[in-house]
């Protein structure tokens, strides 16, 4: 990520070298040229320059010459602000009596304390003319050059990852991404990796998450505290996991996400999620195959009475589009396949409630809906029983399960950011009205027995809150809020809105406790 210059200055050692050698060769000329009577001259302004280049040498060494990788760094020469991924502990076993010179670019050098190098401090400089804010982060840093980005098609752009040793650089479609987010002054976005000829996408992999060249950079601008989609998606991930691991060890029941520092164009525009996609992929589902549908992916991406189980339309293959479902997978030729989505939504719209009880835990993976249940619930997230979910299925005549999407209207607000403090309410939709009603395979039962041994782990009081001050505390200390809100400032205080999602937590689950006590 960087090069450590130790030993000594080698432009300067050249320099003196070849003077000393000038030098000599004049001293040698002149005692055959009978100009002896100026050896005591020429020997004074020898021992001077010699004294001047070893004094410049010693200055030279005093400190610690750093040169980071372009990428590792971001400039942003509006607000005179610089952020640093390195990791620090390379530093440790540098002598703490010499400072510390950086050159981030050309013109661009700083000299610091190596004592003052700190992910919790702002750096302060000892030698520059204008003074940048630096910050040294242990957040990957992402720089992204583009001319113009578009809410539809991508636009090629120059795309760099730094993560300490870890150096991406690519090429990227990038594209505005969302519906309400668009409104938001820092956008979203959605990214496809290419190769050079933008005809062939190619595969990459951000930390511990998976290898693909589909992704979401999402501002988090809705969400005050910037952890609430992390803190769902992670609680997801930690709760449930895919009911045909046994076949597919690979499957992922949702999307993990990396928190990022982003530059668009050298401006800083702070803290991004850089997020998985929900696919076929991800999810290790079947492929078509020989005109055989066999895994099958929907979005839920509207209100139009299919994913809230109110409505089951008619349908035409010819449309990539159903009463509120967008296909995902399969997508052949143009041709949509939307038969079997059909008759599952018509069953639990129409069914008798004998016929429902006795064949709904062939049609949906029960555990999925039991814990996708009590997860929007916890969250309360109010626009994902209706939207901003996935229905999927592994396998030909295997049960459908829901994935969560879209997790940023929780904990106490709704999808513009707006506080919502309603803590006493139960969330549901046509599929999980059936299913408490009519109580297949003792789905209330399960339902409280799940939520009780929930609440003794992943979702106990301990484990919420301590995810919750834990993610807090290291954007606090590390000073990731103090520069997200250099560029995006908020009427309200960090702690106002700590204070009030924890609160409304608090309140969330003792309600929910008496809930599901009663069952």
């Amino acid at each position: 990520m960087y090069k450590i210059i130790l030993s000594f200055n080698k432009k300067l050692w050249i320099k003196s070298r070849y003077i000393g050698i000038a030098l000599y060769f004049a001293l040698f000329l002149m005692h055959f040229c009978n100009m002896r009577k100026y050896l005591q001259q020429i020997t004074l302004l020898l021992i001077i320059s010699i004294v001047v280049i070893g004094t410049e040498q010693t200055v030279a060494q005093n400190y610690h010459e750093v040169i980071p990788k372009t990428e590792s760094y971001g400039i942003d020469y509006k607000n005179n602000l610089i952020v640093w991924n390195v990791d620090l502990t390379d530093f440790a076993s540098l002598s703490s009596n010499k400072d510390v010179q950086v050159q981030f670019n050309e013109g661009q050098k700083f000299i610091f304390s190596l004592k003052e190098l700190s992910y919790q401090e702002r750096l302060q400089t000892k030698n520059a003319e204008t003074q940048f804010r630096i910050y040294i982060t242990q957040l990957p840093i992402i720089k992204i050059t583009i001319d113009t980005i578009k809410d539809d098609p991508k636009t090629i752009s120059k795309f760099s990852f730094a993560d300490r040793d870890t150096i991406i650089n690519a090429s990227p479609g990038i594209e505005y991404r969302g519906n309400i987010s668009l409104k938001f002054p820092k956008k979203t976005y959605d990214l496809e990796f290419w190769e050079d000829d933008q005809e062939e996408s190619v595969d990459l992999q951000f930390g511990d998450m998976r290898n693909d060249d589909d992704w979401v950079l999402d501002g988090l601008y809705n969400e005050p505290l910037r952890l609430r989609s992390f803190l769902a998606n992670t609680l997801w991930l930690s709760i449930h996991q895919s009911h045909y691991l046994d076949q597919e060890k690979d499957a992922k029941s949702g999307v993990d996400l990396l928190f990022t520092e982003v530059f668009l164009n050298e401006n800083y525009i702070g803290i991004y999620a850089l997020m998985e996609q929900v696919d076929r992929k991800l999810l290790q589902l079947k492929k078509y195959n020989k005109k055989k549908i066999k895994g099958e992916l929907f979005k839920a991406s509207s209100y139009n009475g299919a994913p809230s189980y109110k409505a089951a339309p008619k349908y035409k293959n010819i449309f990539p589009h159903w009463a509120g479902y967008e296909i995902e997978y399969p997508y052949k030729n143009y041709k949509a396949q939307w038969k079997n989505i059909y008759k599952f939504t018509r069953f639990v719209v129409k069914s008798k409630d004998s016929v429902f009880k006795k064949k709904v835990s062939k049609k949906f993976n029960l555990d999925n809906a039991i814990d996708y249940f009590l997860f929007v619930n916890l969250l309360r997230a109010t626009d994902n029983l209706g939207k901003n979910f996935y229905v999927a299925r592994y396998d030909k005549k295997t049960p459908y399960f829901n994935i969560p999407w879209d997790l940023d209207g929780v904990l106490g607000t709704i999808q513009d950011g707006k506080r919502i403090s309603t803590t006493d309410d139960i969330l549901s939709n046509g599929l999980f009205d059936r299913l408490m009603k009519t109580n297949p395979d003792n789905f209330r039962r399960r339902l409280k027995e799940r939520w009780s041994n929930l609440r003794r782990q992943q979702l106990s009081n301990d484990n919420l809150f301590e995810m919750i001050q834990e993610q807090y505390d290291y954007f606090f200390d590390n000073k990731v809020y103090e520069r997200e809100q250099m560029v995006w400032l908020s009427g309200i205080s960090l702690q106002d809105h700590f204070d009030y999602m924890t609160t409304w937590l608090l309140n969330r689950l003792q309600y929910l406790d008496k809930y599901f006590d009663t069952l």
